[in-house]
């Protein structure tokens, strides 16, 4: 009797060991408080397995307050777990402590460059699902979702950054891809790595890409530490170490079509299986976390209306779980600072507990990002980076394609506009670059594109295989003559409308990449 209680005894220590190390690691990696509030779902549940049933019951209680009834911590307190750039700081102050101390790994969860709402939110929610999944090692691992651009131009991100704020997450206590402790710790560069300043623990750490396949050009030498892809994209077939067969190589992609319009669906569905396969399949989800998600894919899909030929039936099934399995009343109590109340009115006319009005959230979060006024004010510069994707053709060569809300005349008539391309071409340092424009006409796309360069040889053969090829046909792609040939400051321009609404760049990006593997002028 008196060894077993010894047995157990010493079992509980170590246990409580074990956690304090956890909570001294994540206090250093995140806000000190914050990371100690992530922990405790996570503790409580380790904690469960070795304490008698009265220290169980004692602690369980002492949690409740921390925890929604399915034992997770809520999508704004898990986000809250975020770390200050100042926290560099004192992780330097602290290197020789942590030099003695292995700490679990870490698993980096970042969109792509382009940094837009599918892939800022399914970053960040799809951290929250992989930290609350019941079935997974519950502290050997901390998600750690990073905002996929610079701090500076979330500002820019208006639909993200009002969904966002609806929810009740201060966007400033992210992480930013240019924060200090990204850059020296989570993604430091090869020449930080191969410095003193970064310990060789950074090499044990993965990274999850969502909303793309294909980890950044600056990002390469960390290729070997991506473990997990959830896209929607051309499968761009790199990271072969990720298999499908692992169930972690999720790309919704076939036959040249996306199979979803968002990555949150995919995060959803995720979502949905992870609580239909736990002992809570009955439950319904964090409020500010289902609007996330819900938001998005309405943006998306467009609202899956027809005409747009955008949303699949996988989108609208995740729409609908997400309104009848959300627990609206969750968020009811949080007052957004970037929206109005009478707009609040219209997305819950029914009360703030009860499910939104999915039209009146869809043209709230569209109005933010699309609003004429906004891109008519936005310098030319910041139209052409604002959703901006680089696409690697193989090492010499490369496309940049940047998304715009503005018809081609409003684009081209901006003061600097050609000053700016230029300048943006040579920083990017791209064969071919594009601007896919699309606007609405009584909820109708219309889109038109751009293609630029210096080389006029390589515009001009882009522009013939849109406008000839068979492959391209399915775009309707056709010439606005007064602008063809168009020529300031040593960069030639051509502008096109496309007839075919559903073309987005995940369809012409793939295109555009195959014909200029054929060119022997981008092989040299």
């Amino acid at each position: 009797m008196r060894r077993s209680a010894l047995h157990n005894n010493m079992a509980w220590q170590q246990t409580l060991l074990l956690l304090l190390l956890q909570i001294i690691i994540a206090t250093i990696l995140f806000r000190p408080l914050a990371a100690v509030d992530a922990l405790v779902p996570f503790i409580a549940r380790s904690v469960k397995r070795s304490l008698p049933l009265t220290r169980m019951a004692a602690l369980s209680s002492a949690t409740t307050t921390q925890q929604h009834h399915d034992n997770t911590t809520s999508f704004a307190s898990y986000l809250e777990s975020t770390i200050p750039a100042s926290l560099a700081e004192i992780i330097q102050s602290k290197k020789e402590a942590l030099s003695s101390v292995r700490h679990d790994n870490i698993n980096v969860i970042i969109g792509n460059e382009a940094g837009d709402a599918d892939s800022v939110i399914s970053a960040l929610t799809l951290g929250y699902v992989m930290s609350s999944n019941n079935k997974a090692p519950l502290l050997d691992t901390l998600q750690v979702p990073i905002v996929s651009i610079p701090r500076a131009e979330m500002e820019l991100r208006r639909d993200a950054a009002l969904l966002l704020d609806m929810v009740g997450i201060n966007v400033q206590k992210l992480l930013y891809i240019d924060d200090d402790i990204v850059t020296n710790h989570l993604l430091p560069s090869s020449s930080t790595i191969s410095s003193s300043n970064v310990s060789s623990d950074v090499l044990n750490n993965t990274i999850t890409l969502v909303d793309h396949n294909r980890l950044r050009p600056m990002f390469a030498h960390l290729n070997s530490l991506v473990t997990e892809i959830v896209d929607h994209h051309k499968d761009e077939k790199h990271h072969q170490q990720v298999v499908s067969d692992s169930g972690k190589r999720v790309i919704a992609f076939e036959n040249g079509h996306a199979t979803v319009a968002s990555t949150c669906t995919l995060v959803t569905e995720r979502l949905f299986h992870q609580i239909t396969m736990s002992d809570s399949s009955e439950r319904k989800i964090d409020g500010a976390l289902g609007l996330s998600l819900l938001g998005v894919i309405l943006l998306d899909s467009i609202n899956m209306l027809p005409e747009a030929k955008r949303g699949t039936p996988r989108d609208d099934d995740a729409i609908h779980q997400l309104l009848q399995h959300t627990d609206w009343s969750s968020c009811a109590d949080i007052v957004p600072s970037l929206m109005d109340e009478a707009t609040l009115d219209k997305i819950f006319p029914n009360g703030r507990c009860n499910m939104p009005n999915r039209n009146a959230l869809f043209y709230t979060l569209i109005g933010a990002k699309s609003d004429p006024k906004f891109w008519l004010e936005m310098t030319a510069m910041n139209c052409l980076r604002i959703d901006y994707k680089k696409f690697i053709v193989n090492k010499r060569s490369s496309i940049g394609l940047s998304s715009v809300i503005i018809t081609m005349d409003d684009l081209l008539g901006k003061d600097g506009l050609f000053e700016s391309m230029k300048e943006f071409i040579a920083s990017e340092d791209v064969n071919l670059f594009g601007v896919l424009g699309v606007t609405f006409d009584d909820d109708e796309p219309r889109r038109e594109l751009i293609l630029a360069g210096s080389d006029t040889n390589v515009v001009n053969s882009f522009a013939h295989f849109l406008l000839e090829h068979p492959d391209a046909a399915d775009l309707d792609i056709t010439e606005r003559e007064k602008c063809r040939d168009y020529t300031e400051d040593g960069i030639q321009i051509r502008v096109f409308r496309q007839g075919n609404p559903k073309g987005s760049r995940k369809q012409i990006a793939p295109l555009l990449l195959h014909h200029a593997s054929t060119l022997e002028s981008l092989k040299k």
